[in-house]
Protein backbone atom coordinates (compact mmCIF):
# COMPACT_ATOMS: atom_id res chain seq x y z
CA UNK A 1 0.00 0.00 0.00
CA UNK A 2 1.19 3.51 -0.86
CA UNK A 3 2.28 5.76 2.26
CA UNK A 4 0.80 9.22 2.22
CA UNK A 5 3.46 12.40 1.92
CA UNK A 6 3.56 14.03 5.36
CA UNK A 7 3.66 17.62 4.52
CA UNK A 8 2.07 19.40 1.48
CA UNK A 9 3.39 22.30 -0.07
CA UNK A 10 0.51 24.58 0.22
CA UNK A 11 2.91 28.02 -1.07
CA UNK A 12 3.64 25.67 -4.12
CA UNK A 13 0.03 24.18 -4.90
CA UNK A 14 -0.89 28.35 -4.59
CA UNK A 15 1.42 29.34 -7.04
CA UNK A 16 0.43 26.99 -9.27
CA UNK A 17 -2.79 27.40 -9.11
CA UNK A 18 -3.03 30.68 -9.66
CA UNK A 19 -0.26 30.54 -12.25
CA UNK A 20 -3.20 28.52 -14.24
CA UNK A 21 -0.90 26.83 -16.62
CA UNK A 22 -1.45 23.18 -16.05
CA UNK A 23 -5.15 21.90 -14.74
CA UNK A 24 -6.08 21.38 -11.26
CA UNK A 25 -6.13 17.52 -11.80
CA UNK A 26 -2.30 17.77 -13.00
CA UNK A 27 -1.42 19.74 -10.06
CA UNK A 28 -3.10 17.26 -7.77
CA UNK A 29 -0.98 14.38 -9.39
CA UNK A 30 2.20 15.96 -9.09
CA UNK A 31 1.71 16.81 -5.70
CA UNK A 32 0.07 13.32 -4.56
CA UNK A 33 -3.11 15.15 -3.68
CA UNK A 34 -6.56 14.72 -4.73
CA UNK A 35 -8.23 17.97 -7.13
CA UNK A 36 -10.80 18.09 -4.87
CA UNK A 37 -8.68 18.89 -1.46
CA UNK A 38 -7.01 21.78 -3.91
CA UNK A 39 -10.15 22.84 -4.52
CA UNK A 40 -11.88 23.08 -1.15
CA UNK A 41 -8.31 24.90 0.39
CA UNK A 42 -8.58 27.46 -3.19
CA UNK A 43 -12.56 28.21 -2.38
CA UNK A 44 -11.60 28.87 1.40
CA UNK A 45 -8.61 30.83 0.56
CA UNK A 46 -9.97 32.87 -1.99
CA UNK A 47 -7.29 31.91 -4.61
CA UNK A 48 -8.72 33.33 -8.28
CA UNK A 49 -6.91 31.40 -11.10
CA UNK A 50 -5.50 34.39 -13.87
CA UNK A 51 -7.46 33.81 -17.32
CA UNK A 52 -5.59 31.53 -19.84
CA UNK A 53 -4.28 33.95 -22.49
CA UNK A 54 -1.38 31.58 -24.49
CA UNK A 55 -3.41 29.28 -27.13
CA UNK A 56 -6.37 31.12 -26.50
CA UNK A 57 -8.04 31.84 -30.27
CA UNK A 58 -11.11 33.33 -31.24
CA UNK A 59 -13.29 30.11 -32.11
CA UNK A 60 -14.12 29.32 -35.10
CA UNK A 61 -17.43 30.84 -36.66
CA UNK A 62 -19.67 28.72 -38.09
CA UNK A 63 -20.50 29.22 -41.62
CA UNK A 64 -24.14 30.20 -42.52
CA UNK A 65 -26.55 27.49 -43.42
CA UNK A 66 -26.76 26.77 -47.29
CA UNK A 67 -29.33 27.71 -49.22
CA UNK A 68 -32.29 26.36 -49.58
CA UNK A 69 -32.39 23.99 -52.74
CA UNK A 70 -34.94 23.79 -55.14
CA UNK A 71 -36.68 19.97 -54.98
CA UNK A 72 -36.45 19.76 -59.02
CA UNK A 73 -32.80 20.03 -58.71
CA UNK A 74 -30.70 16.84 -58.23
CA UNK A 75 -27.73 16.79 -56.81
CA UNK A 76 -24.68 14.58 -58.18
CA UNK A 77 -23.52 12.09 -56.05
CA UNK A 78 -19.62 13.29 -55.98
CA UNK A 79 -21.20 16.52 -54.89
CA UNK A 80 -23.20 15.05 -51.89
CA UNK A 81 -19.87 13.20 -51.34
CA UNK A 82 -17.62 16.62 -51.18
CA UNK A 83 -19.95 18.41 -49.08
CA UNK A 84 -20.12 15.14 -46.21
CA UNK A 85 -16.35 15.70 -46.65
CA UNK A 86 -16.30 18.66 -45.77
CA UNK A 87 -18.66 18.06 -42.33
CA UNK A 88 -16.04 15.10 -41.28
CA UNK A 89 -13.37 17.39 -41.92
CA UNK A 90 -15.37 19.93 -39.49
CA UNK A 91 -16.32 17.46 -37.04
CA UNK A 92 -12.50 15.91 -36.50
CA UNK A 93 -11.21 19.68 -35.96
CA UNK A 94 -13.94 19.63 -32.61
CA UNK A 95 -12.79 16.21 -31.90
CA UNK A 96 -9.23 17.82 -32.04
CA UNK A 97 -10.04 20.73 -29.81
CA UNK A 98 -11.83 18.58 -27.73
CA UNK A 99 -8.90 16.63 -27.06
CA UNK A 100 -6.22 19.55 -26.86
CA UNK A 101 -8.57 20.76 -24.20
CA UNK A 102 -9.58 17.85 -22.06
CA UNK A 103 -8.50 19.30 -18.64
CA UNK A 104 -9.81 22.35 -19.31
CA UNK A 105 -12.95 21.31 -20.03
CA UNK A 106 -13.15 18.44 -17.04
CA UNK A 107 -12.39 21.44 -14.84
CA UNK A 108 -15.52 23.47 -16.45
CA UNK A 109 -17.65 20.23 -16.01
CA UNK A 110 -16.21 19.88 -12.72
CA UNK A 111 -17.43 23.33 -11.52
CA UNK A 112 -20.51 23.10 -13.27
CA UNK A 113 -21.51 20.01 -11.50
CA UNK A 114 -20.14 21.22 -8.20
CA UNK A 115 -23.17 21.46 -6.39
CA UNK A 116 -24.55 18.75 -7.69
CA UNK A 117 -26.46 16.22 -5.34
CA UNK A 118 -25.84 13.21 -7.59
CA UNK A 119 -22.67 12.51 -9.75
CA UNK A 120 -24.76 10.97 -12.62
CA UNK A 121 -24.78 14.26 -14.22
CA UNK A 122 -20.80 14.88 -13.50
CA UNK A 123 -20.21 11.22 -14.85
CA UNK A 124 -22.23 11.51 -17.87
CA UNK A 125 -19.78 14.50 -18.94
CA UNK A 126 -16.83 13.22 -18.31
CA UNK A 127 -17.80 10.21 -19.97
CA UNK A 128 -18.51 12.52 -23.29
CA UNK A 129 -14.65 13.75 -22.90
CA UNK A 130 -13.48 10.67 -22.15
CA UNK A 131 -10.69 8.69 -23.83
CA UNK A 132 -12.50 5.68 -25.67
CA UNK A 133 -16.02 8.43 -26.43
CA UNK A 134 -13.52 9.95 -28.41
CA UNK A 135 -12.00 7.07 -30.01
CA UNK A 136 -15.12 5.65 -30.70
CA UNK A 137 -16.09 9.03 -32.76
CA UNK A 138 -12.63 8.86 -34.48
CA UNK A 139 -13.63 5.70 -35.36
CA UNK A 140 -17.47 6.59 -36.87
CA UNK A 141 -15.44 9.44 -38.28
CA UNK A 142 -12.97 7.51 -39.93
CA UNK A 143 -15.59 4.86 -41.64
CA UNK A 144 -18.12 7.81 -42.73
CA UNK A 145 -14.85 9.32 -44.81
CA UNK A 146 -13.81 5.82 -45.98
CA UNK A 147 -18.27 5.53 -47.65
CA UNK A 148 -18.20 8.63 -48.82
CA UNK A 149 -14.81 8.31 -50.94
CA UNK A 150 -16.20 4.44 -52.10
CA UNK A 151 -19.52 6.41 -53.13
CA UNK A 152 -18.49 9.04 -54.92
CA UNK A 153 -15.46 6.69 -56.90
CA UNK A 154 -16.19 6.04 -60.45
Amino acid sequence: MATRKSTIDWPRIELEYLANEDSIREIADRHEISDTAIRKRAKAEGWVRAVRTANRREPDRSPPPPPAMDPEKRREPGEIADDGRGIVGRMLDELDTITSRRGELEDMIVDATDGDEDDARRDAMMKAVSLPVRAKTMQTLALALKTLNEASAP
